[in-house]
């Protein structure tokens, strides 16, 4: 009776890879991959192999009719005979790269601006020449710098507050001459001395302010905004048209002898209504003229020195120890 040898496989719906163990001279087949293992080597645990290499599959062969990769580097002995080449694909092969070699050109033509130049690869040397005003330069490898002639001016600043600078420039735009001249000129020779004057003149911030207003003027004015640090004195009638006025002011100084409060173009007594003095303090102090009770009305108490009395009409009704000329009930005491 024939007898059968089978050896470890897994199944094509496994995992592809080696065999996590193997016994030493075991082999075993994974259909997932194609690859046979074989198990090298003793001393591993229980008597395993110590190493599991694949001998045979795919990967571990080269076939003859299918395509594959190889990695690595290979050294063939003999005769090694490849199809010719027929396309971009073999371009390392040397026939492929001889016929190429051979379509490539020899020469080239160069243009310039004007008129062109034959180059023969291997025999002529195509020169970089500079023109008027250039210098080339052969330097470093497969490397012509160009670069730009110096003229006889002198590198520096033109024109300052008092000079104009002066050039002269060739046909290439170049500066070939270079100076200062003096600014000197007469006030019959500026034809816009009102722009001039302005150019001169500088405003002051919140102050005054400078413009051109027109042919031969120059407008000094006020700003929107004017902040006085200094001193201000008003000969004249002060007008002021806003609604507050603030005075920070440590003594305010009042010539005049009578105040007027309220003064609106048609006053009555409810355009007086509330009109007075307040004082700032832990609370407003007020003294206020109330259309409401037709008199004035004080927040606070009175307080008459010694020797000060309080009349009404001319006559004393209270001081310091009496209250005289008082009437009530229709008598007097």
């Amino acid at each position: 009776m024939a007898n059968t040898l089978r050896i470890k496989r897994r199944s094509s719906a496994g995992a592809a890879g080696a065999p996590t163990s193997l016994e030493n001279a075991e082999l075993a087949f994974n259909e997932a991959d194609n690859i046979l293992y074989y198990g090298t080597g003793t001393g591993g645990a229980g008597g395993s192999a110590t190493s599991i290499i694949a001998i045979a599959g795919y990967g571990a062969y080269l076939t003859l009719g299918t395509n594959q990769t190889v990695t690595g580097d290979k050294t063939f002995s003999g005769v090694v005979s490849v199809a010719t080449p027929s396309a971009n694909a073999h371009a390392a092969t040397k026939l492929y790269v001889d016929n190429a070699i051979s379509n490539v050109a020899t020469s080239f033509t160069a243009a310039g601006d004007s008129g062109t130049v034959t180059i023969s690869s291997g025999t002529d040397t195509l020169t970089i020449a500079g023109g008027t005003g250039l210098t080339s330069s052969a330097g470093a490898t497969d490397t012509v710098t160009i670069n730009l002639d110096n003229t006889a001016v002198t590198a520096a600043s033109y024109g300052s507050a008092s000079s104009v600078g002066t050039f002269t420039v060739d046909a290439q735009g170049r500066l070939t001459a270079a100076s200062n001249t003096s600014i000197s000129i007469t006030s019959s020779q500026i034809s816009d001395r009102a722009t001039t004057l302005v150019t001169g003149l500088t405003g002051t911030a919140n102050e005054i302010a400078v413009s051109n207003s027109g042919v031969g003027a120059v407008t000094l004015s006020l700003p929107a905004n004017v902040t006085i640090s200094n001193n201000l004195t008003v000969t004249g009638d002060l007008t002021v048209q806003g609604n507050t006025t603030t005075l920070n002011t440590a003594t305010l100084v009042v010539e005049d002898k009578n105040i007027v409060l309220a003064n609106v173009a048609t006053p009555t007594d409810t355009t007086a209504d509330g009109a007075g003095f307040t004082i700032k303090g832990a609370s407003d102090k007020t003294l206020n003229w109330v259309d409401a009770t037709d008199a004035w009305t004080s927040s606070e108490h009175f307080n008459l020195l010694s020797g000060k009395v309080f009349k009404i009409n001319g006559t004393t009704v209270l001081s310091g120890t009496n209250l005289d000329n008082v009437t009530v009930d229709g008598g007097t005491f």
